[in-house]
């Protein structure tokens, strides 16, 4: 087989694979105590020039062709194009906040297990086999358990990371075993795209209509636990705060969006025309997890714990989008595209929540990282630049004009309210809708008592700002995006022009389309 021919197409993916594993051979130097500080910070400034590359390469191919060659496993489309522009656009800002944080003899694991954890994301969205697709995400989930010990030198971490490992083990497992089941409802087989007259089939018999809701609820389980959705939430909340302030903005990115991709791709298998038993156990996670998460949020004092379950509360908002589902009218855009609005929300989610976590990190009381509200109390007054980044973070967190957090709100809501009165689960999703609007409200409550904080009490604590310029060049633009999608008609319309791609897989694009989805086009104002 001539790999070659595969290269121009994934040639982001590569570059991260390689770059990933130069990085990593960069720790040696380090441990041999190179005198000069620029060996060690060259792990992290080659990380971000890798992943600045393979983000401009990927601006370069553009919108993969039809007869872009794939390996075997690996499918090019627009999902994997929108993948990698929002990860690799958002890996970036990441890697820049945690410049700053490992010591010298870390720094090239660190940065490293950073690069895979994104390389799993691009390959997430480019996996065209459940096999693939499940060594994907744990590409992206295993980093992520060494990121939580590596960054603070506390008990807690240890905790959490040890936590966090533990608990996504069992996910993995839960998951693979749901696979198990949808290759045996898929007549053997673990292709992803091209599926259809084997889907058809299976969907025939009650033995296979088993076999399809055991093998996607199953599988959904694994998913729901990379979302911090109920009921595999309850790790978030300790393994945020255990990890550094900017690796718990890196947690409320990569797994999420990681899941939600495999999500996409679970459903698309079966063009989003599944047994109804499996969208009402959707209906019923996303309702509960925004629910629990903005309720238990409004009792928190640790901003972290805040953020946490405010994270828990976004994953509800975003299986709205889920549980409507693509659209195939022809210019439809994420007002009306449930799958659209979902994935334009999850990456203004990345850089909204990385923002807040960002100026979190950049303050310090006593050598200790700042966690408590009363920390962060007359920030404004210490630090008015940082005051003003959590604003907008957390106004955009919220759905508050002037931010972009709006947009993705709206785009969210009026997805699941376009799907008309006579769709088969119109109701419902109305129904949901409404639900995640007072949910909205609900968590404007907490939102509000971190900006009243910050502007409107006294300080009661010195803080300092730590974590150089890398970091709070992070907090500038996390927060100067908030704004600037909103505002900018240009920016606008760049991020709608993406969306709007069909970014689902290739078995959407069928002449024979599903009933379900063709009444919700119809209905479609």
């Amino acid at each position: 087989m001539d790999l070659s021919a595969y290269f121009p197409g994934f040639l982001p993916e590569l570059v991260m694979v390689v770059g990933a594993c130069a990085v990593l051979l960069l720790g040696a130097p380090a441990r041999a105590a190179v005198p000069g500080d620029m060996s060690k910070q060259a792990p992290g400034i080659v990380a971000i020039i890798v992943t600045f590359t393979a983000l401009i390469i990927s601006l370069w191919l553009g919108h993969p062709a039809s007869e872009t060659a794939c390996p075997p496993g690996l499918m090019a489309s627009d999902l994997l194009y929108y993948v990698r522009i929002g990860g690799l656009g958002i890996g970036v800002i990441l890697l820049f906040a945690n410049l700053h944080l490992p010591v010298a003899n870390e720094r090239a694991e660190f940065f490293s297990m950073i690069l895979f954890s994104l390389t799993g994301l691009l390959i997430t969205a480019a996996a065209n086999d459940l096999l693939v697709l499940f060594f994907a995400i744990e590409l992206v989930s295993v980093p992520t358990y060494i990121l939580v010990a590596l960054t603070r030198e506390d008990k807690r971490a240890s905790e959490a990371s040890v936590k966090y490992f533990f608990l996504g083990a069992m996910a993995a497992a839960i998951m693979v075993y749901g696979f198990s089941f949808l290759y045996g409802a898929l007549g053997g087989t673990t292709t992803i795209a091209g599926a259809d007259s084997m889907t058809s089939a299976a969907a025939s018999t009650n033995t296979n209509t088993a076999l399809i809701v055991a093998g996607l609820l199953l599988s959904f389980a694994g998913v729901f636990f990379k979302l911090a959705a109920v009921p595999f939430h309850s790790y978030v909340a300790d393994v945020y705060e255990g990890a550094s302030s900017t690796i718990s903005g890196l947690l409320g990115f990569l797994p999420k969006f990681a899941g939600l991709v495999a999500a996409v791709k679970l459903l698309s298998i079966f063009a989003w025309d599944v047994p109804p038993q499996v969208l009402w156990v959707l209906w019923i996670v996303a309702a509960v997890t925004m629910t629990v998460g903005n309720t238990i949020a409004l009792l928190q004092r640790n901003v972290k714990r805040i953020l946490a379950y405010s994270s828990v509360a976004h994953s509800g908002y975003m299986m709205i989008g889920l549980i409507v589902g693509p659209s195939l009218l022809a210019g439809a855009g994420p007002m009306r595209d449930g799958v659209s609005a979902m994935l334009f929300y999850m990456v203004l989610y990345g850089a909204m929540n990385l923002g807040a976590f960002a100026v979190l990190g950049t303050l310090a009381k006593s050598g200790e990282s700042v966690e408590d509200i009363a920390d962060i109390e007359g920030l404004n007054q210490r630090h008015p630049g940082l005051a003003l980044a959590m604003a907008l973070c957390v106004f955009s967190l919220m759905g508050f004009p002037p931010t972009a957090g709006l947009l993705g709100k709206v785009y969210i809501f009026s997805s699941a309210f376009s799907v008309g009165a006579d769709h088969p689960f119109g109701g419902p999703l109305v129904v949901l809708a409404v639900i995640g609007v007072i949910n909205s409200a609900i968590g404007a409550a907490y939102y509000l008592r971190i900006v009243a904080a910050c502007y409107n009490r006294e300080s009661r604590t010195e803080t300092q700002v730590v974590g150089g310029p890398a970091l709070r060049l992070a907090v500038v633009v996390c927060s100067g995006l908030m704004l600037l999608l909103f505002i900018s008609r240009d920016a606008k319309s760049a991020a709608a022009t993406v969306v709007t791609k069909q970014v689902v897989t290739k078995n959407l694009a069928r002449a024979s389309v599903t009933p379900q989805v063709a009444e919700r086009d119809s209905a479609t104002p």
